[in-house]
């Protein structure tokens, strides 16, 4: 009889991930980017990246709470590409990026922003109700921006949906 010894498995490392809900409220937008911080510091995310993931996050759960009325939910996932963000709320409308509004140096921004931050952006419509905007943004994309970022249309390697 012939026995062979058995293989050894490589399972995944696991890679760093979080997720937290927040109400409707826009008291809630501080406590997430605060949280989303500490749990990018743990991660050991650079000072770059972890600034432009900050500003994703609180742009895409600002929306959330502006234009839904059900609770959301965040995120957040390292893995040697860069940052996976998903920010999920209760509304089925799809983000569309708006003018910005008379009278007002910053509503109508934020989409744009962050499409121009993020290597991906788009949108899943979830089962049952509700859906997820996902974005990524790439470890190599936030390091060659340095300390003087180039201009958002010279910046190579950035996809545009809208």
């Amino acid at each position: 009889m012939t026995t062979t010894a058995p293989q050894p498995t490589h399972a995944p490392v696991p890679q760093p991930a979080w997720t937290d809900h927040f109400p409707a409220r826009p008291s809630c937008v501080a406590d997430v980017r605060t949280h989303a911080q500490a749990f990018l510091t743990r991660a050991h995310v650079p000072p770059a990246l972890r600034d432009d993931t900050l500003l994703v996050v609180s742009e895409l759960v600002t929306n959330a709470v502006r234009h839904t009325v059900g609770p959301g939910s965040v995120h957040l996932a390292r893995d040697a590409t860069g940052i996976d963000i998903a920010v999920s709320d209760t509304s089925r409308l799809l983000p569309e990026p708006r003018l910005t509004e008379p009278g007002s140096a910053t509503n109508g921004l934020g989409l744009r922003l962050v499409a121009a931050l993020c290597d991906a952006l788009y949108t899943t419509l979830d089962p049952g109700s509700g859906k997820t905007v996902h974005a990524h943004l790439a470890v190599a994309a936030a390091a060659a921006a340095g300390p003087e970022p180039a201009p958002v249309a010279a910046r190579p390697g950035r996809s545009r949906r809208w």
